[in-house]
């Protein structure tokens, strides 16, 4: 199906940690894709972006998917997914085969990518993303098309972005209690990047985080494709866990403490500003703290994380192509003070990314952490085979982008 045809009405799920969100959204004949309809509900079933109750996460799946439809006025039976538990990895690897006398041609172009395909190893891993990166003949890498030239080997360099299969199968799982098919299912910082990157960031080289309540979930895009995805089992909501106990606050009223007075910067007048806290049990009277205690509590913990990140991509293959820029997306990413330090921790130029490239987005655009559902309505359209809410797709295209990334790889790793 061209990507400039009409499709079914595309339904998007994003199941996080804090919240489920459901965009509905349809493509016209111009290749336009327009949202039609968005729902979000607080999680049930959900722990550190994991389902950890398929009974209690598909309810709260069915009942954000009903809603959106009843909006949309449209009837949904496949829904593209977000993963962002699992241990979400990627991977890159070379394949090769060897070459008759004879010019290359397309047969040895399909025979070194099914090589490539047999050779993942099976290791309890899905496969989210399979992406083609360039051909080496006979060691010569970075070529983009190799038909017509002559060799003894054709090799081929991709990535593979995967989580464990007991976390897909769990998603998957829980998704069919709606009545739900999640198709396809997709990396959580591969679809944040769709939607909060400009084409010439994803071109240059550009790291994405997204700090979600659960999790956050890492990408570095290059030649326009992630080619290096991570994640971690720890995001806003342990922040809000860290005031809680710091504080002996119970956890709402921590959540509230950290979205209005928090901040990852101090201040001289931190110690003198004296914050009420609400104390568990709410039979003693309001204890009062400073400021700068809770910014404390908030600075360990969000330099703890960055740290990881950082640690995560300089470990990674890819660091070299993860460019001079960050973009923070995700709910958590709007604590104050955060672009500054992450700038910072990170040695890096940061801004906040705010979904875009979808008519009909409303106040969508403006709130990071809806970044994910906006991203996957993107994935959908870009690889629109499989993808129609209706179920009239055809066979699914999971992984069938062939990536501009023939260069990436040259020289030694």
């Amino acid at each position: 199906m061209a990507a400039n045809s009409p499709l079914g009405p595309i339904a998007a799920l994003d199941i996080g940690t804090a919240k489920m969100t459901c965009v509905i959204a349809r493509s016209d004949a111009t290749g336009q894709v327009r949202v039609l309809a968005s729902a979000t509900r607080a999680s049930q079933g959900m722990r550190n972006g994991a389902v950890v109750d398929i009974e209690a996460a598909g309810l709260c799946a069915g009942a954000v998917v009903e809603t959106a439809e009843a909006e949309a006025h449209e009837s949904v039976e496949r829904v593209v997914v977000n993963v962002s538990s699992g241990a979400i990895r990627s991977r890159q690897h070379q394949s090769s085969i060897a070459l008759a006398q004879r010019a290359i041609d397309t047969q040895d172009l399909n025979a070194v990518l099914a090589q490539s395909r047999a050779d993942i190893p099976a290791d309890g891993r899905e496969i989210l993303h399979f992406l083609p990166l360039g051909y080496a003949v006979d060691g010569n890498r970075g070529i983009r098309d190799p038909r017509g030239l002559f060799g003894q080997t054709l090799a081929l360099d991709t990535v593979t972005i995967s989580c464990l299969d007991s976390a897909v199968r769990t998603l998957r799982t829980s998704v069919a209690r709606a009545h739900l098919d999640a198709k396809p299912v997709v990396a959580s910082a591969f679809a944040a990047g769709l939607a909060v990157l400009h084409e010439e960031e994803r071109d240059l080289g550009v790291t994405v985080i997204d700090l979600g309540a659960g999790s956050t979930n890492i990408a570095i895009f290059y030649e326009g494709e992630p080619i290096f995805c991570d994640s971690l089992p720890v995001g806003g909501a342990h922040v809000t866990q860290d005031i809680a106990q710091g504080l002996s606050t119970p956890v709402s009223y921590a959540e509230r403490l950290k979205t209005l007075h928090g901040s990852c910067l101090t201040s001289a007048s931190d110690e003198r500003d004296m914050l009420d806290i609400q104390p568990l049990g709410g039979e003693a009277e309001a204890m009062q703290a400073p400021r700068s205690l809770l910014n404390q509590i908030i600075l360990a913990r969000i330099e703890e994380t960055l740290e990881m990140v950082r640690d995560r991509i300089k470990a990674s293959p890819a660091h070299r192509f993860a460019g001079g820029a960050a973009v923070l997306t995700g709910g958590a990413s709007q604590l104050h003070g955060l672009r500054e330090l992450a700038g910072q921790m990170l040695d890096k130029r940061v801004r906040i990314g705010r979904p875009s490239g979808l008519a009909g987005l409303a106040d969508l655009s403006d709130d990071p952490a809806f970044a994910t559902v906006i991203g996957l309505v993107q994935f959908a359209r870009r690889h629109p085979q499989g993808t129609s809410a209706s179920g009239a797709g055809g066979k699914r295209e999971r992984d069938g982008m062939i990536s501009r990334l023939s260069g990436w790889l040259r020289g030694d790793r």
